[in-house]
């Protein structure tokens, strides 16, 4: 049996049979082309086609949009809404790197006191909100720092 050439990679513009084919922006109006094998292994391994680790489809960068979510790249593949890299729907990507919260309480030495709320990454830890409260508060008069992480929000109301 012979086999048909019935396409030509976007690549290399050689013909190639079906079974040979890798679809490229699948279901992306006008975008949409096919790769022979070969070229679409080089093309993944410099970065002009990027496949998505949830749903294994391809894509070109230009179909793909970074998001910033709390500080961190999120891009959701345009086949199944994943993130391309981490394989997080948006919901548990936000709850992933969603910021830790603390409230703070600053006694100060005349005995007024004031609340904040302060956010930093979760890797920076009870340091980090000291550091952040330092660089916008005033501290010379603090007496003391009580310092609690709110949990969930069923700890704010």
């Amino acid at each position: 049996m012979e086999k048909e050439n019935n396409y030509v990679c976007a690549y290399c513009h050689q013909m190639f049979p079906i079974w040979d084919t890798r679809l490229v922006n699948r279901g992306i109006a006008g975008k949409e082309q096919r790769t022979c094998d070969s070229c679409a292994d080089a093309a993944c391994n410099s970065g002009k086609i990027i496949q998505c680790d949830a749903c294994g489809e391809y894509f070109t960068p230009d179909v793909l949009h970074d998001e910033e979510i709390c500080g961190h790249s999120f891009t959701a593949c345009p086949a199944c809404g994943k993130d391309v890299v981490d394989c997080m729907t948006r919901e548990e990507f936000e709850k992933e790197h969603q910021p830790c919260r603390y409230t703070v309480v600053v006694r100060n030495v005349d005995g007024s006191q004031r609340g904040y709320v302060v956010s930093v990454d979760s890797s920076a830890g009870i340091n980090g909100v000291v550091q952040k409260l330092a660089g916008k508060v005033n501290l010379d008069h603090a007496a003391s720092i009580i310092i609690a992480e709110i949990l969930t929000g069923e700890d704010e109301f």
